[in-house]
């Protein structure tokens, strides 16, 4: 029989998990999803003819800082 202590452990080691699954699937889906924007938003700046400027501001979700600078 499990008694009230090792239920109260067991409830808050499930949440923990389940929120540290939780945390890590946004912050991969958000990483892997601005990287397809830079790809696609690089490749359009470079088919124009555009100066791609990128700035990576953090390493683990990819969020960023696009400019396309087109020569006059």
């Amino acid at each position: 029989m499990i008694n009230k202590k090792s239920q109260f452990l067991l409830g808050l080691t499930i949440i923990s998990v389940t929120f540290l699954l939780l945390v890590s699937f946004f912050i991969i889906t958000s990483s892997y999803f601005h990287s397809k924007e830079i790809g696609e938003f690089t490749a359009q700046c470079y088919e124009r003819g555009g100066e791609v400027l990128l700035e990576i501001h953090n390493s683990l979700t990819s969020s960023y800082s696009f400019e396309c600078k087109m020569d006059k």
